[in-house]
């Protein structure tokens, strides 16, 4: 009788072991690696695709003589 009970427990057991710890296991670990994928491919080349954009309005920055001209300066009236 206590051969009966412990094939049981031992069936039970590993039923519990190959039936939910296992597959939790690979589903952790497939996670994890889905989730480093993904910060690689956000942190990785993309940062260094995008250049430094050039100054205002597709002009390139301030040179050192001062003469190049940033903006253009528009007047305007407030509408009430």
């Amino acid at each position: 009788m206590n051969v009966l009970v412990e094939v049981i427990l031992v069936y039970l057991l590993y039923r519990f072991i190959a039936g939910f710890l296992v597959p939790l296991f690979r589903t952790t670990r497939t996670m994890r690696q889905q989730f480093q994928d993904m910060n690689a491919r956000s942190h990785g080349p993309e940062a260094n695709r995008n250049p430094p954009s050039p100054g205002p309005q597709g002009q390139p920055g301030p040179s050192g003589n001062g003469s190049s001209k940033v903006g253009e300066y528009i007047d305007f009236e407030e509408v009430k």
